[in-house]
């Protein structure tokens, strides 16, 4: 494994993106595939979470800056974290990357809290599970199925709503990350390549 350096020197990245479905692929099954970013959220550790989302009078530039900006704080970090980031968020962001014309993610060294969990049963391993078998302090913000509709429209009310659950992931999960650390295993490289 490469080396990270001392603990005050590494950079994590914790990072949560919420989505739209725009195809139906996989006879109509949820999967990454068909689905676009509508907003990103990341964070460095003791800093707030930083946003960027679709507008409500959606434009080509909005999604590009969006992932323009995301890529700014990709390329400073060591390591990025999230949970289920290697198979949903990442290849999402990539695909998002490919449609608007930007250059593939950078490999980077990932710390999935779901992908790199040490092996358990008996239980779920969600993110909101995970955080309530360890009482942590910041909760899921849930969302039904009238304010996702807000979210894939591009509604005002509808893009604040997916502010509020992507930030909060983002917060559970670097407490979450924390909390479990003894129970991740150490930190793999993930390629747009592999």
């Amino acid at each position: 494994m490469p080396s990270l350096g001392t603990k005050a020197e590494i950079r994590f990245l914790d990072l949560d993106i919420e989505t739209r479905r725009i195809g139906f692929h996989n006879g109509g099954r949820f999967s990454p595939d068909g689905c676009e970013p509508v907003i990103i959220a990341a964070a460095w550790d003791g800093e707030p979470a930083r946003t960027w989302s679709l507008g409500p009078r959606w434009k080509e530039q909005d999604a590009r800056r969006m992932l323009v900006e995301f890529r700014k704080l990709w390329d400073q970090a060591d390591v990025v974290t999230g949970h289920y980031i290697r198979k949903f968020d990442l290849p999402i962001l990539n695909g998002a990357g490919l449609e608007w014309g930007l250059e593939p993610l950078s490999s980077k060294l990932t710390l999935d809290t779901k992908l790199d969990l040490l092996n358990i049963g008996g239980m779920s391993q969600s993110q909101e599970n995970l955080s309530a078998l360890k009482e942590l302090e910041e909760s899921k913000f849930h969302m039904n199925d009238t304010w996702w509709r807000k979210v894939a429209r591009l509604t005002p009310e509808g893009l604040a709503l997916a502010e509020e659950r992507v930030v909060t992931d983002v917060r559970q999960h670097q407490e979450l990350r924390v909390a479990i650390h003894r129970w991740l295993k150490p930190p793999v490289v993930w390629s747009p390549r592999a």
